[in-house]
């Protein structure tokens, strides 16, 4: 009998999935893919076994990868936060996605160019906790576990408040009558400017990873987006090419000097669109806007009503007048 962990790395299964759901909230907000990536983008999209637009298609999982940089564009996933699993296993390791060239995927001899220090996680953009929901949770759980669906990070980094955005959305602004669903895009930041490896020079590490949500509130339909980066950890390591290695190095200041290592910031879904050059908007989604026309809001923890006075923003969901039974976010919210 084939195991579950065998079936989800099968390419038969691979072949059959049918990937993100843009319609996965309700039937009448189509949350599509196609018009995310410009064309100059969509040149990079490989060549992919069983799919003409070039989508890698898991279950409730797409991902649009970029074989030039060998990481993805984005991973759009479904998750229904009203079918969530408790637990699920881990799959043993990372595996190559046999549907595309396996010249264009990281694998796991990438990771192990340096053996001074572990300086690269495999990191997850869609997790394996996440994709945990419904009567296949494990399967996709596992599936999550193909390197197209990664990005080298530093260690840890994919911790803490990032972890838990997704369920934050859910618990605190997606309502019962859409069953508690979000759509979740999440990747890294692809620039010009990124620097050089200095153990592979000519493998461009990303320094920015983001997401954004869709979700139903009370209001309607809205998305938000975040941004973090592991910079500081990357400069720290030593990661980077020198200029006579690469020509390339990482910019002392950036338009993203803000963005503090390991720090979670709330940021315009705008402001992200004009930094990617993707398109984040549908028809009929609104932006959550944040407040005084910033661009970017660090987010921070909030246990109870004093701890919020120290915040400028106003604390939603009763953080900032009573205390809280569990910790709450500055998140900004419809």
């Amino acid at each position: 009998m084939t195991s579950v962990l065998d079936k989800a790395f099968a390419k038969a299964t691979l072949l059959a999935c049918k990937g993100y759901a843009p319609a996965f909230i309700n039937n009448n907000a189509n949350i599509s893919l196609n018009s995310i990536l410009s064309a100059t983008y969509k040149k990079s999209l490989p060549k992919v076994e069983g799919n003409t637009d070039g989508f890698l298609n898991y279950t409730d999982l797409t991902v649009l990868y970029d074989a030039d940089r060998k990481v993805p564009f984005f991973s759009a996933y479904n998750i229904d936060g009203g079918q969530r699993s408790i637990k699920v296993s881990r799959a043993n390791k990372f595996r190559l996605d046999p549907r595309i060239d396996p010249s264009i995927q990281l694998n796991s001899a990438f990771y192990d160019l340096r053996t001074d220090i572990t300086e690269f996680e495999i990191g997850h953009m869609a997790a394996n906790n996440e994709m945990a929901w419904g009567v296949d949770a494990q399967l996709k759980a596992y599936q999550t576990f193909h390197f197209p669906n990664s990005v080298p990070q530093a260690e840890n980094l994919n911790t803490g408040i990032w972890k838990t955005l997704e369920t934050y959305i859910i618990d605190e602004s997606a309502t019962i009558e859409s069953g508690k669903k979000i759509c979740v895009f999440t990747g890294p930041l692809l620039l010009k400017t990124d620097p050089g490896y200095i153990k592979q020079p000519d493998f461009k590490i990303p320094l920015f990873f983001f997401k954004v949500i869709v979700f139903m509130s009370s209001k309607g339909l809205y998305s938000t987006a975040f941004m973090m980066s592991h910079e500081q950890r990357m400069k720290d390591q030593h990661m980077f090419a020198t200029i006579a290695e690469r020509g390339l190095t990482a910019t002392a200041d950036t338009t993203f000097k803000d963005f503090k290592y390991r720090k979670v910031f709330q940021v315009n879904v705008g402001y992200l669109e004009d930094i990617s050059g993707m398109n984040f908007t549908w028809k009929g989604v609104k932006k959550v806007l944040l407040k005084n026309g910033a661009q970017i809001q660090e987010i921070a923890q909030i246990k109870d009503a004093s701890d919020a006075q120290k915040h400028e923003d106003e604390m939603l969901r009763g953080a900032g007048s009573k205390l809280t039974k569990k910790y709450k976010l500055n998140i900004t919210l419809p």
